[in-house]
């Protein structure tokens, strides 16, 4: 990966970056500000830290922060609704589904009757997903025939560490202490793309910002990306930084520590590709499958399972896929 500097940035100005006070966005921010990389790509880093995740989403539209981590999903329903963001690369993790050790649950097919957990609520992506590949591979919809719970992550990690549900989507880092603490992968959402025909790893969580904002300071936008890739190169390749912001982790042993640190390592991006632009297009149609892609999104019904003959005279124009979020200056930096 070529790391560009972009020290001809004035070093007076400032990005503000919102992140959960404990969240995995820290880590790598924790590793910019000790290395000094905003200093070395010519600007100034501001963390302001949140106490969830819709306060990150308040902190961005309301101006008092200039990037987020969100997913591409929420760019896109704010985009059809007439607010202006970007997206670029953060992670490839988005999470998968868990199971006890012991469990008699080896595959999609043994799910039928049991007890599963999902984080994010009936239209969270990966749940989405893992209906879609159900319902395409198996014939059945996982909402119909298990007992499924919608609660948050830790909350689901505390009932399947106690047996009080079978199963549970959850994200990747609530994943990855389940792991820690002796559980079992059943399947990840990287393998259920992969089954799905995905064959390299998508980009699923981003910066995101402005867009007009960022447009009016390029230069300043592309220097953040590219401190933020090198924070990402050293978190890769250096275990001693990982012991340096193990503190950030709050990990209850060794085995989750490693859990947590693997899980961040597999899900660094490469910067934005048109193949990967592609492949959010080809699962946001699995999502949204096109032929409901006019039915308003800010229903609470997940639109893959709306009624799939909507008369046309009653669609609307608020869940299209917009190309617009993807911010190729970057890339185009890293061309040139």
């Amino acid at each position: 990966m070529t790391l560009i500097s972009f020290s001809s940035i004035s070093s007076a100005e400032v990005l503000r970056v919102g992140a959960l006070k404990y969240g995995t966005v820290n880590w790598e921010l924790d590793v910019i500000k000790r290395h000094g990389l905003d200093k070395k790509h010519g600007f100034q880093l501001e963390v302001l830290e949140l106490g969830s995740p819709h306060a990150t989403v308040v902190a961005l539209q309301g101006g008092r922060v200039d990037l987020i981590v969100n997913d591409w999903v929420w760019v896109n329903k704010q985009k059809n609704t007439q607010r202006d963001y970007g997206y670029s690369p953060y992670s490839t993790e988005i999470g998968g589904m868990v199971v006890a050790a012991d469990s008699d649950i080896h595959s999609l097919a043994d799910l039928r009757g049991k007890r599963i957990g999902v984080a994010g609520g009936p239209v969270d992506k990966g749940w989405l997903l893992f209906r879609a590949y159900a319902t395409e591979k198996l014939g059945v919809d996982l909402a119909d025939i298990n007992n499924v719970k919608y609660a948050a992550p830790p909350l689901l990690n505390h009932l399947l560490l106690n047996g009080q549900l079978d199963a549970v989507i959850n994200y990747w880092h609530y994943n990855a202490r389940l792991l820690g603490e002796g559980m079992r992968s059943l399947v990840s959402t990287e393998q259920l793309l992969s089954a799905l025909g995905f064959d390299k790893k998508v980009p699923m969580l981003g910066w995101v910002f402005d867009r007009r904002q960022a447009e009016s300071r390029p230069e300043l936008m592309n220097a953040f990306f590219a401190a933020s890739f090198e924070a990402k190169a050293l978190l890769t390749s250096s275990d001693t930084e990982w012991e340096t912001i193990r503190p950030l982790l709050k990990a209850d042993n060794d085995q989750v520590f490693l859990a947590l640190r693997d899980a961040y390592r597999a899900g660094v991006p490469d910067p934005l590709s048109h193949d990967d632009a592609a492949a959010i297009r080809k699962i946001y149609d699995i999502l949204y499958p096109p032929m409901n892609q006019g039915v308003a999104a800010e229903s609470d019904t997940p639109v893959m399972m709306r009624v799939k003959n909507s008369e046309p005279n009653k669609r609307n124009n608020n869940n299209k896929f917009d190309e617009g979020m993807f911010w190729w200056q970057f890339l185009r930096h890293q061309e040139s």
